[in-house]
């Protein structure tokens, strides 16, 4: 004999934190529901969908007054509906949504229901229907990626290491690792950070660069981190703003361009600029910063894609290849004027960095190298390991460059020294050794 037990649960739709009231100033912008019991309810389960960005709040109590438990959760209207359910843990709940903006919602649509048996695990599961976990976990904003085990069970780990940028440490600018140029009455002043300013010329530009790029490697993210303050208004027409890692040719960086914050990238001198409107991150569509508040921004770039960061929420993503001509960049910021817009506008940038995701060093290579010659071992950013001197004859001078002239990395007579030399020095621009004498015979190890 078989036997059955058929369980109905009683699913209520709790009419106290159910609405369909749009959202604007009267309410300000906020729905607030009432407490209502959550005895013999195991799961809370919430609905929205509305067209604007808000933040829900998930709250429960235990006597119907303090709301000592609370839930947040980001709404993306660009993203479409939502839902989520969690366990019911205290003696009353309800829910509150706050839009983050002021404008009115043209529909509104919010169901809260009281489950009696409910299992709130995540709504999406694994392939093979185990349960995800995120590689960070706040803001959500790297859901898609994955920790890569290899075949021998060894679990890959990048350390942070520190390519170019420094602090802004006290009043005397560093020439070794930054650089100005500035126009008209555009200047930079150190104090603590970089303060740049266009003065009251109009048309006035100040722009501020580290001296060395940093080098990618494939296999290994860069990210370009830095914190920035826009100062006094930051609504300016005629005024760019901007901050990133690019040069003239080739990069990316986000601007403050008049009214509108924008993200780009720059391609062999042509800028790809996505306005706000147009975000896809967990901010929705728009963000805007407000003057005197301090920003955080990431900027973080592969071979198929650009990540740009606020405030370590996710704001836009860029997908597909050939962003840029080249991957390895100085860090640039800037403030300019134009269009004859003579206002003395300030942007302050309190430190910059770039970081590999990845080892420093990469497996290194050599080049024997004999007699007089021109040699160029390598174009672009790289690593100069040692010099061995096979011989007491000759010189050598080593350029940070593509050709043999511009910036010297050493200059060593080979009849005064045998043996190896060790450098480890990095370079921004190439590697290009010019050897005189016919007797001259050197090894040079570099990456």
């Amino acid at each position: 004999m078989s036997y059955f037990k058929h369980i109905k649960q009683d699913v209520v739709l709790d009419t106290n934190n159910t609405s369909s009231t749009n959202l604007d100033a009267g309410n300000s912008y906020t729905f607030t529901g009432t407490a209502s019991s959550t005895l013999g309810v195991v799961g809370l389960q919430v609905g929205l969908k509305t067209d604007q960005n808000a933040t829900i709040y998930i709250e429960e109590s235990p006597d119907g007054t303090n709301w000592d438990i609370s839930y947040s959760f980001d709404y993306v209207a660009s993203k479409g509906g939502w839902g989520e359910t969690v366990q019911a843990t205290q003696t009353y709940w309800r829910v509150r949504v706050v839009l983050t903006g002021t404008t009115d919602t043209t529909y509104f649509r919010l169901s809260g229901v009281l489950c009696p048996i409910a299992t709130p695990l995540p709504s999406s599961l694994s392939e093979d229907a185990r349960l995800k976990t995120e590689t960070t976990i706040t803001d959500r904003e790297n859901t898609g990626r994955h920790v890569w085990v290899s075949s021998t069970n060894t679990l890959g780990i990048n350390t942070a290491v520190r390519l170019v940028g420094t602090t802004f440490d006290g009043t005397t600018e560093d020439y070794n690792f930054w650089s100005g140029v500035y126009t008209g009455t555009g200047s930079g002043t150190k104090g603590g950070e970089i303060k740049l300013a266009t003065g009251t010329d109009a048309a006035s530009t100040s722009q501020y660069n580290t001296v060395r790029k940093a080098r990618f490697v494939v296999g290994s993210a860069l990210n370009l981190v830095a914190a920035f303050k826009f100062n006094d208004t930051v609504t300016e027409a005629d005024n760019i703003r901007r901050i990133g890692a690019y040069d003239d040719d080739n990069g990316y960086y986000v601007e403050l361009s008049g009214t509108s914050f924008n993200v780009a990238s720059r391609k062999s001198t042509v800028d790809t600029v996505i306005s706000g409107g147009e975000f896809n991150g967990v901010y929705g569509t728009t963000w805007a910063p407000n003057a005197d508040q301090y920003y955080k921004v990431d900027i973080e770039w592969t071979p198929i894609a650009t990540s740009f960061y606020i405030n370590n929420k996710l704001l836009h993503t860029k997908l597909g290849g050939h962003q840029s001509d080249s991957l390895s960049h100085p860090i640039r910021f800037e403030n300019n004027n134009y269009n004859t817009n003579a206002t003395d506008v300030a942007f302050d940038v309190y430190a910059a960095a770039i970081m590999r995701f990845g080892e420093l060093d990469t497996n290194a290579t050599y080049k024997y190298i004999a007699g007089a010659s021109t040699t160029v071992l390598k174009i672009g950013p790289g690593g100069l390991h040692a010099v061995i001197n096979n011989d007491n004859s000759g010189s050598v001078i080593i350029y940070d460059n593509t050709a043999g002239s511009g910036t010297i990395i050493a200059s060593i007579d080979l009849a005064k020294v045998l043996g190896t030399l060790s450098f480890n020095a990095p370079f921004s621009n190439g590697l290009t050794v010019v050897t005189t004498g016919d007797g001259a015979k050197i090894t040079v190890t570099y990456e």
